[in-house]
């Protein structure tokens, strides 16, 4: 045996990054630029003999099963590794369900038997690509956006904000107005909806949206061909899809506004380095015309009450992801993985003594240990 090769027997191999979103899962290797594979968050289910989407389930075994098959297709079919013998990088939402995660803990710890698995929050994720103190991470998933202000590695928890305004949303008012334009009830399904927006629909400007308002003309129209017909996409469909984003009620509940609110939640003293330091993440962030038209309404909003008494903030700037606006988490946890090595990943050994996850909702993990209550709360 070589000298190189005995090196390469003992240094321990590299750990697998799994970013598992509600559409689209990311997966591949630490110290890696791109993942390995995206693929649909689904599977081929044999007994219901149809493809099953991951986050479709009712109770906990059903869970259990959906992440057992999904991640085999994983490890055996796009990467083809053993899970023994690596690591486990796991990209989160701070607001993930604790049945998901202590789930997925188990499938990894007790039916694939990895050695240990780390856990990170995708907007912790997401500044790390930067390298910035202070950045506030935008993301825009399927079902939600969620803006979180990241100030020297830590989220400010008590300014997060999330709002139903993913990529659901834009779906539902793409398919309104294509029913509109064509006549009929389309019934399209996702995959085909969201084919549309990425291939047809932009995002226009503030004054665009006021002169469609007073009648202007709309953009061009184009024709959108299925296997069995042709579907007519209006220039109104086009530049209005994603109107819902930036949509105002009594709730303040808009994109901007809920950027505003966690800019004027958090502390005074970092509001105008996190107004300069955007970074505008998930699928949804790829949309042309997206940065500009929020940059926009984010200026005109701050000068409305009940902003202008409270934020003293005027210029608003954004970052670009040094990698695809979808996979800027994903590199995150590569980079924490490559840097990290695996120390601060919880062994299985520890989790099979104690079957629980860290969770900052939990009281039992907020509390010091020296407390006087911590006892009653660990039983």
């Amino acid at each position: 045996m070589t000298l190189y090769e005995g090196i390469a027997l003992i240094q321990e191999k590299q750990a697998v990054v799994l970013d598992l979103g509600t559409d689209y899962t990311k997966f591949g290797f630490t110290g890696e630029a791109a993942p390995r594979c995206i693929i649909p968050s689904e599977y081929w289910c044999p007994s219901e003999r149809r493809y099953k989407r991951v986050h479709d389930y009712k109770n906990e075994e059903e869970l259990y099963d959906n992440l057992v098959h999904m991640l085999h297709l994983l490890y055996f079919r796009h990467v083809l590794v053993n899970p023994k013998e690596r690591k486990v990088v796991v990209v989160e939402s701070l607001l993930t369900p604790t049945l998901f995660r202590e789930t997925l803990a188990k499938v990894l710890f007790l039916h694939y038997e990895v050695s240990g698995v780390m856990w990170a929050d995708s907007a912790r994720l997401c500044a790390l690509t930067l390298g910035a103190p202070v950045v506030l991470v935008v993301a825009l998933g399927a079902r939600d956006a969620e803006v979180v202000a990241v100030v020297h590695g830590c989220p400010v928890l008590q300014a997060m904000q999330s709002q139903p305004l993913g990529a659901r949303a834009l779906h539902g008012e793409l398919a309104r107005l294509l029913d509109r334009d064509n006549g009929a009830e389309l019934r399209l399904p996702e995959p085909v909806l969201e084919d549309i927006k990425a291939r047809a629909c932009f995002v226009p400007s503030r004054q665009r949206v006021l002169a469609l308002e007073e009648g202007a003309a709309p953009a061009r129209s184009t024709q959108y061909t299925l296997a069995e017909r042709s579907l007519l996409i209006s220039g109104a469909a086009r530049e209005l899809s994603a109107e819902p984003l930036f949509a105002r009620d009594n709730e303040l509940a808009s994109l901007p506004d809920i950027i505003l609110q966690c800019i004027s939640q958090s502390p005074i003293d970092a509001r105008r380095e996190l107004a300069e330091n955007i970074l505008v993440t998930g699928g949804g962030a790829a949309l042309p015309g997206l940065k500009a038209r929020l940059a926009q309404e984010l200026r005109h909003l701050v000068t409305l009450p009940p902003y202008s008494e409270r934020l003293h903030v005027r210029s608003f700037k954004f970052h670009s992801a040094p990698a695809h606006e979808s996979c800027a988490a994903w590199l995150g946890g590569a980079l924490l993985g490559a840097a990290d090595g695996g120390a601060r990943a919880l062994p299985r050994d520890v989790f099979a003594r104690a079957r629980r996850l860290a969770d900052w909702p939990s009281l039992l993990h907020c509390t010091p240990r020296h407390h006087p209550h911590w006892a009653e709360l660990a039983d």
